[in-house]
């Protein structure tokens, strides 16, 4: 099924000139690939690093004079996280391409299983529910691969990648760059080296939530008193009050999420999805969690607005008798 979020790690997908190299992964990663099991791992001079050749430090690599010591731990420290990002991206690139042909190609049937969820299970040893979504995260971060080494740097982790990875599907690398520049400009404002995966799904709301429009008849009567308000209202006949078409949609927002969402989650209707296509099935469910989050996020605000309104509003003693 094509979409933006495909079409944006498409570029990923084309055939290196080393054929043998897996077209999926990054091309700083297929250079190391090529020429070692173990990637050949170099600093910014190219000299080898201590870690080169899979190499495990013992205490007597740490020398020199306690400042000196501190610089080396430091070091080694964001070196050695770093190299095992780029490694995870490694592991989680592969495997995904290798999923993703298997299930295709319905390998799995070769090896005598008619569930392809089941056999992948079995030969990773983890939970059948974990591969469709190792397969996802591995199209997320061919996604947002696209956004340049700048910054996915600083999506090294899967509900980041998720966070962002929404945003291309949704609008596209654009808007999705400036959600991940602002989030890291705000890290770094507060000391942190990355954004969260949580304000990054607050920024992406942000930005891409049209604005509503001031209603002109609230604006006019906005400055009178309460009790000039309901005379001002009542003075409109059969006009709708303002907001009142809002208010009557927002009373029945409840029900609607329980008619149209939380039935298609009971057992069986979700047993019946997901027995006709469990793949598809799965990228929906994502698709809605993702919107579950936003929407979490714009109801915490929307409460916190009408709690504020309630305490700010007079006591009317008319109202009260």
């Amino acid at each position: 099924m094509a979409n933006k979020l495909i079409q944006a790690g498409t570029s990923r997908l084309k055939k290196a000139p080393d054929s043998a190299v897996d077209p999926a992964v990054p091309a700083e990663l297929q250079q190391q690939a090529a020429s070692s099991a173990l990637p050949a791992i170099v600093d910014a001079q190219g000299t080898p690093s201590v870690f080169a050749g899979g190499r495990v430090l013992t205490a007597e690599d740490i020398t020199g004079t306690p400042k000196e010591q501190l610089e080396y731990v430091t070091e080694r420290l964001i070196e050695i996280d770093g190299l095992g990002r780029r490694a995870e991206d490694f592991v989680v690139l592969n495997k995904g391409v290798l999923l993703e042909t298997a299930q295709e190609r319905e390998l799995h049937v070769v090896a005598g299983h008619s569930n392809f969820a089941v056999w992948a299970s079995g030969v990773l040893d983890v939970d059948e529910k974990y591969i469709f979504e190792l397969m996802q995260d591995a199209v997320r971060a061919r996604a947002v691969a696209e956004l340049g080494p700048e910054l996915t740097q600083y999506l090294s982790r899967a509900s980041a990648r998720k966070a962002v990875a929404a945003v291309i599907a949704s609008h596209d690398l654009k808007t999705a760059r400036t959600v991940v520049e602002r989030g890291v400009a705000e890290a770094a404002e507060h000391g942190k080296k990355r954004p969260t995966a949580a304000r990054l799904v607050e920024l992406a709301a942000e930005l891409t939530t049209p604005s509503i429009p001031e209603q002109k008849a609230g604006s006019e009567i906005s400055d009178l008193t309460p009790h000039e308000q309901r005379s001002e209202i009542s003075d409109l006949g059969n006009e709708e009050q303002p907001g009142i078409a809002q208010l009557r949609d927002l009373s029945r927002s409840a029900a609607v999420l329980r008619e149209r969402v939380t039935s298609l989650l009971a057992p069986r209707a979700l047993k019946s999805a997901v027995e006709a296509d469990p793949g598809a099935a799965h990228r929906h469910l994502e698709d809605l969690d993702i919107e579950l989050q936003r929407l979490g996020k714009r109801l915490a605000t929307a409460k916190k607005t009408a709690a504020a309104a309630v305490a700010a509003a007079p006591v009317d003693a008319e109202i009260v008798d």
